[in-house]
């Protein structure tokens, strides 16, 4: 029995100093007050004098108020950091504001706080674009006479935005030469994109949903995501602007 016992502690003081290395303290002693368990123990140390002394505590006229919890900071302790995951019920408990107002994590620095390989992965990333980066470039010509082999650059990203004919009816936009789908897909993107590359392309709320995956079968590329931008009407609720016939998306967002 005192051997297992032995050998349970043993394992014990390996996790400790597991822990301790993760969260970078150099004494042991000192990880209770990292996990928060120091204050837990005080307060049960507090409980049982109270179990024990009630009569005391009558006789004094001490109260004891009742804990407000205004956050999820106090059951937060002893995990690795204080951030609720995905928790957006607390998070509008604990803030007041509906998860669709904001997007959360946003901020480099903590947002791969939890993830370390991934963090180093991102840093060693930034470094080599740093190091290998061009500074901005751009070429003003006519994409539909320009001949784009005449660059001599394969792209690892592509990001194509065409005047469509969609935006002109939308927007009541005038004397602004459109682009057909035929016209689009004429481009030869294939020319300028690297073997392993993305290309982003805006393809409006209407047929341009189905002609976007032609055009990108056509250049050899295949579909991995669809990207949905939805203008929400939260400065300018009276304002709203026409819409497409046979469009999937319609702007009829309320404001918040």
């Amino acid at each position: 029995m005192s051997e297992k016992l032995k050998e349970l502690k043993e394992k014990s003081q390996k996790r400790k100093k597991l822990l301790a290395q993760t969260f970078g303290i150099s004494d042991v002693n000192n990880l209770k007050y990292v996990l928060g368990t120091a204050e837990k123990r005080s307060t049960s140390t507090q409980r049982k004098q109270r179990i024990v002394q009630p009569d005391l505590d009558r006789d004094h006229g001490d109260v004891y108020n009742e804990l407000v919890y205004k956050d999820s900071s106090t059951f937060l302790k002893g995990t690795q950091s204080s951030n609720p995951h995905n928790d957006y019920c607390q998070h509008f408990v604990d803030t007041g504001q509906r998860p669709q107002n904001f997007i959360r994590d946003v901020g480099l620095a903590d947002r791969f706080e939890e993830y370390p390989k991934l963090r180093e992965l991102i840093k060693l990333k930034d470094d080599l674009i740093a190091e290998t980066a061009t500074p901005p470039m751009y070429l003003k010509c006519d994409v539909r006479e320009f001949d784009l082999k005449e660059l001599n650059v394969k792209f690892d990203v592509i990001h194509i935005e065409p005047p469509l004919e969609e935006y002109q009816r939308t927007l009541g936009v005038t004397n602004m030469q459109c682009w057909s789908w035929d016209q689009i897909m004429q481009l030869e993107i294939g020319e300028v994109s690297a073997a392993r590359s993305f290309v982003f392309l805006w393809c409006g709320s209407s047929e341009g949903l189905d002609q976007g995956r032609n055009c990108l079968r056509k250049w050899g590329f295949r579909r991995c995501e669809d990207i949905c931008w939805i203008r929400t009407n939260s400065s300018n609720p009276g304002h709203s602007k026409n819409i497409e016939a046979k469009a999937v998306f319609q702007r009829t967002k309320v404001s918040f």
